[in-house]
């Protein structure tokens, strides 16, 4: 059997939770759009239904995870799920597990792969489909060799986890414009000849590059056109599921990680050696800056392309804010720490705009 992605119903009035549904969005700020929250596990070939996952039915895979703000061990065991998405400080962040805080986790080293550690790493690749579908048949997360999972696939790493051994999410988030022109460097100098006479606008406008690759693998829908509601239900998830880091704040971001999960460091030297690891210039995800220009024909073309990404981005920027002071007693603070005013910057806004207002009469006069 071949298994396709999850359905979406955009008709939310037809279904029987749908009052829930609306509340959830409400509960999220995002009660202007409709969406389900069902999956539907079918077959890719014939469109059968192999298993309807209603959000009130245990089997949902979403109830893998716990949501963010749940007590520790509440349902029963929890291991850490770190959603790696693609240069978002990824290598850093696992070098720093591994070696500041001694949390052991899987990536494949050496072939064949094996239950064995290698450098502190337990030899499974949990970054394939075929890896990770190895580590659900040898049970990797109930094994209790792993401290995190690492997996770039959202769905297929959640589903390694069950109602009783739950995961506990984080991701870092880039910013997607950097995102999408870093990934076109990396590939550029892996394979020179098949990038030779291609640029970067011809390669995301090609079959070639998936857009949206955020939201697609939180939703799990990874071909065809998104709309509105696929956005809210990426959004949702975040927001549920997720303690939200940003890879433009690692250094923040990793010091809520610490205390979210109670890391403990190696030699009391967590910090330090964390500061290493995000300093090294031969690591590709470090560089945040890009060099296409903000506001360019190629920065406008990454931005549309990608553009339920970038409302993601955004968003994640709004949460990243808001669990700082939820979830870890934190002021909303700007990028320099600065504790923010928001009646203060609502009343620029507003002089902004009246003095737009009024400007736009002398430009009449003109």
């Amino acid at each position: 059997e071949s298994i396709g992605s999850h359905r979406l119903d955009n008709d939310v009035t037809s279904s029987p939770n749908s009052r829930r549904q609306l509340q959830m969005l409400e509960k999220f700020g995002l009660s202007q759009h409709t969406a389900h929250l069902n999956f539907e596990i079918y077959n890719g070939e014939t469109g059968e239904t192999l298993l309807s996952l209603g959000d009130e039915n245990e089997a949902n895979p979403l109830n893998n995870l716990v949501d963010s703000r749940a007590p520790r061990n509440a349902h029963g065991r929890e291991t850490a799920f770190f959603f790696h998405i693609r240069k978002s400080k990824g290598g850093a962040v696992k070098n720093i597990m591994t070696h500041c805080f001694n949390l052991r986790r899987a990536e494949k080293r050496t072939s064949p792969e094996s239950l064995t550690f290698v450098d502190g790493v337990l030899n499974i690749d949990t970054q394939t489909l075929a890896g990770l579908k190895k580590a659900q048949e040898t049970n990797l997360v109930d094994s209790g060799m792993v401290d995190v999972i690492v997996s770039s696939y959202f769905f297929e790493g959640m589903m390694l986890f069950n109602p009783t051994h739950q995961g506990r999410a984080f991701t870092f988030l880039p910013h997607p414009v950097y995102q999408t022109e870093s990934l076109y460097r990396s590939l550029k100098k892996r394979y020179p000849d098949s990038f030779r006479r291609t640029d970067i606008s011809e390669w995301v406008q090609s079959d070639a590059f998936t857009d949206n690759w955020v939201v697609r693998s939180l939703i799990n829908q990874h071909s065809g056109e998104l709309t509105e509601d696929h956005l809210v239900v990426a959004k949702i998830i975040l927001a549920q599921k997720f303690v939200v880091g940003i890879s433009q704040y690692p250094k923040e971001t990793l010091k809520r990680l610490v205390m979210y999960y109670g890391w403990n460091e190696v030699n009391g030297k967590g910090f330090e050696c964390m500061n290493h690891f995000l300093n090294l210039e031969n690591d590709e995800d470090v560089q945040f800056e890009g060099k296409i220009e903000r506001g360019s024909e190629r920065w406008n073309l990454l931005s549309t392309v990608n553009k339920y990404d970038m409302d993601l981005y955004y968003y994640s920027l709004q949460l990243f804010a808001k669990q700082g002071s939820t979830l870890f007693g934190r002021p909303y603070v700007d990028k320099d720490g600065v504790p923010i005013d928001f009646a203060k910057l609502k009343a620029q806004k507003d002089k902004e705009k009246l003095e737009a207002f009024l400007n736009s009469f002398h430009a009449g006069d003109e």
